[in-house]
C-alpha cells in the first residue's frame, strides 16, 4: 500500500465500519495497548455523510475534531498537552 508523506506528520487515525459497539472498543483498546496510550491516535467509526466523502476529506475532519476535542474535553478537564 501506497503511504503519502507531506511536509509536516499527519494525525493518526483510525475509522472504523460495521464493527458492534464492542467491537469497537476492543479495537481502541487493542490498538491502545500495541502502541501505548502516549501516542495521540483518533478515533472514528463512519457515518453515511462520511461514507460519500473522499478519505482525505474523512480523516482531515477526524483530525480535526479530535484536535477540539482534545482542547474542549465534555467534562471539562484539559488533557496534559494543553
Amino acid at each position: 500500500m501506497e503511504q503519502i508523506h507531506e511536509d509536516k506528520p499527519t494525525e493518526k487515525v483510525v475509522i472504523l465500519h460495521g464493527f458492534t459497539n464492542e467491537q469497537i472498543f476492543a479495537v481502541l483498546r487493542a490498538v491502545k495497548r500495541e502502541i501505548g496510550t502516549t501516542e495521540d491516535v483518533a478515533f472514528a467509526t463512519t457515518t453515511a455523510h462520511s461514507l460519500e466523502m473522499k478519505l482525505k476529506e474523512v480523516v482531515k475532519d477526524v483530525s480535526e475534531e479530535h484536535a477540539y476535542m482534545k482542547k474542549n474535553p465534555p467534562n471539562g478537564t484539559r488533557t496534559p498537552s494543553n
